[in-house]
C-alpha cells in the first residue's frame, strides 16, 4: 500500500526537480549582458589585425564546433582589462568584435 501511494509522490518530486533542456545556440540572459558589456568596453578605434581572420577565429575560439554559449563565454574571458583581444602579440580586437556581435 506504501509503494503505490508513494510512486506518485516521487514521480511528481522528479518532475518538479528536473531543468528544461536548454538550447545552446541562444544566450541566456545573463550572458548575453556580458556580451553587451564586452561590446561596450572594446576600443573603437582597434588597429586592422596583423594576421589572418581564420587565424585569428582559431586563436580566439578554438577549430572545434562550439556553440553560441560556449563562443560567448570564452571570448568574454579572453577580453583584456583594457577591452582588446591579442593572438599572442596580435591585436585581434575588431574580429573579436565581429564575432560577439554576430552571437547577439
Amino acid at each position: 500500500m506504501f509503494l503505490k501511494l508513494s510512486l506518485p509522490f516521487v514521480a511528481a518530486a522528479a518532475f518538479m526537480v528536473a531543468q528544461p533542456l536548454v538550447d545552446e545556440d541562444v544566450l541566456e540572459p545573463s550572458i548575453e549582458n556580458e556580451v553587451f558589456h564586452a561590446l561596450d568596453i572594446a576600443p573603437t578605434n582597434a588597429p586592422p589585425c596583423a594576421i589572418s581572420r581564420d587565424e585569428a577565429v582559431a586563436a580566439l575560439v578554438g577549430t572545434n564546433r562550439l556553440s553560441a554559449t560556449e563562443r560567448a563565454i570564452r571570448l568574454v574571458s579572453s577580453q583584456k582589462a583594457d577591452g582588446r583581444w591579442f593572438s599572442g602579440t596580435n591585436d585581434v580586437t575588431r574580429i573579436a568584435v565581429d564575432l560577439l556581435s554576430s552571437l547577439l
